[in-house]
């Protein structure tokens, strides 16, 4: 076997180039089959389908003065997400396979300026190779990839990367462009997801450790007056489309605090992986050993610098407590994967400190751990990018591993009814509203089955029901002014769906009823 290696290094030898190959080879093998996804009915339908004529439009008022949903309530301000939409959306006319193309490209990017960051981080660059080659196949990264709205998060890792990169170069070489786009990759990030406001500090934190040999107060100032511009526009903007809707996302900080334990599990122990995973059905014993091995590793490691350690927790900690806080936190609280993506860097940096250990191994040693490694890996990322092929196969996924989330049944009833069996479809519905009686939509799905079935009477209890919960739903006042309307209801039915436009006004079978009932 020596022998055999001891041939390969002298016939090829190595340049960084092979790297980026590398990188960009091994995402395609891995995730390819992801093109011929389909929709998984989790937030895609509604950034995509429903949004098809906003993306075709690509109108810059439109979206920079929308929240990312276009919807009535505001929360997410993410407009650089919508812009890669619309642009995948004028290459493939509305074909979901330039999404996942793109999804792919842009993560094999995200792999490569890693890869480049991490040796900035003077991080021998064997042992960044394998880092950014774990980065790229890891499975708990999955739903970023092979989830359309996944992207998000490859999107800000690109700006987020791209930012510290050029401001590596800025203080190592001078040059005013790398200055000019450290600011513009800043406001990019800020405009793509809102824990990049962290970035200002985690920047200030880079340029102490690695950057401090080239370090100048007029340069850091310099950085800094761009930033704070950056900060300013992106502030403006998101209040005046937000109008302060989003500050219930903070008061979620600290029932999160304690949820990157999680995500640690996940990140060395990805054996719990799920689209959708949720306190109620959620281990923490993963995270606990995870965290007990990182300190066994550490501790064989020494000598290390623990202001690098610090620094790779103060990256993967509050990135992730701040990214796992929703405005609908106390019902919907999650520890979705894909928010991994870029706080996993702080982990790769703190791996990178227990360098010494390894070339402490004997070689054979090393070549058996990482091979073994490799395959896990790669096997289990194949298995878990399955679950999103397909909405059936993603929302059976989720039930199998959160059966106690209520948004989890009730969705996978959808899918159910979709596929036309409303028998299933209606024990689902019931279920979400066992496990939480104030589920928003399972009345108003309930009520879909009962209308299919021109049961009328039972489908107005339901509707009704539906409204008290959740009196800003469109649909709910649409599909009551369609019981109405055959119970010759006329003049009930058109408030209804004159309710339902000004709920949304671009509910377009709404203003179709109402255009047929003035004809009538």
């Amino acid at each position: 076997m020596n022998s055999f290696w001891q041939k390969i290094k002298e016939r090829y030898r190595w340049r960084n180039w092979h790297a980026y190959l590398i990188f960009a080879l091994v995402p395609l093998l891995m995730y390819g089959h992801s093109v011929f996804f389909d929709y998984t009915y989790l937030d895609d339908q509604r950034l995509i389908m429903e949004s098809a004529d906003i993306l075709q439009r690509a109108d810059p008022a439109e979206i920079f003065l929308n929240d990312v949903f276009f919807g009535a309530a505001k929360f997410y301000y993410r407009p650089i997400l919508t812009w890669s939409f619309a642009l995948d959306w004028h290459i493939g006319g509305g074909s979901l396979k330039v999404f996942h193309i793109s999804n792919l490209f842009y993560h094999i990017v995200a792999v490569w300026l890693l890869f480049n960051l991490l040796q900035r981080a003077r991080i021998r660059r064997t042992v960044a190779f394998w880092l950014a080659f774990f980065f790229a196949i890891h499975p708990a990264l999955t739903q970023a990839v092979v989830w359309i709205p996944g992207r998000n998060d490859i999107l800000t890792a690109i700006f987020i990367f791209s930012t510290l990169i050029f401001l590596s170069r800025w203080f190592r070489a001078e040059k005013g462009r790398d200055l000019g786009f450290s600011w513009l990759f800043f406001l990019l990030a800020l405009l793509t997801k809102e824990t990049s406001a962290l970035l200002p500090f985690l920047a200030l934190g880079w340029v102490w450790l690695y950057e401090r040999p080239f370090f100048s107060w007029l340069k850091l100032g310099l950085a800094a007056a761009g930033a704070t511009a950056g900060g300013i526009i992106w502030y403006l903007l998101r209040a005046a489309v937000l109008n302060g809707e989003s500050s219930a996302i903070f008061d979620s900080l600290l029932s999160n605090l304690f949820s990157p334990v999680v995500y640690l599990g996940k990140s060395i122990l990805p054996f719990n992986l799920s689209v959708y995973p949720v306190p109620a059905d959620t281990t923490w014993l993963y995270g606990i050993a995870a965290t007990l091995m990182i300190g066994a590793l550490l501790i064989m490691a020494r000598p290390w610098k623990w202001q690098r350690l610090i620094y790779g927790l103060l990256w993967f900690w509050p990135l992730l407590v701040l990214g796992s806080s929703r405005p609908d936190s106390d019902l919907y609280r999650n520890f979705m994967e894909h928010r991994l993506y870029v706080p996993i860097f702080g982990l790769l940096l703190i791996l990178g400190e227990s360098e010494g250990y390894w070339y402490r191994l004997n070689v054979e040693w090393r070549r058996r751990l990482l091979g073994l490694g490799v395959i896990i890996l790669l096997l289990l990322a194949w298995q878990h990018s399955g679950n999103f092929r397909n909405r059936l196969a993603f929302w059976e996924h989720a039930a199998k591993t959160s059966p106690h989330s209520p948004l989890v049944q009730r969705n996978l009833g959808a899918m159910y009814y979709l596929d036309g069996d409303a028998i299933a479809a209606e024990y689902r519905y019931r279920e979400a509203l066992r496990l939480n009686p104030q589920e928003p939509m399972a009345h108003n799905n309930l009520a879909a089955i009962y209308i299919d079935r021109e049961d009328w009477w039972r489908a107005e209890i339901e509707l009704k029901r539906e409204l008290e919960v959740n009196p800003g739903y469109d649909v709910a006042y649409f599909n009551l002014g369609r019981v109405y309307y055959h119970k010759r209801r006329y003049s009930e039915a058109a408030r209804l769906w004159q309710e339902t436009l000004r709920v949304n006004p671009r509910h377009t079978e709404a203003a179709r009823m109402l255009d047929q009932l003035k004809q009538e």
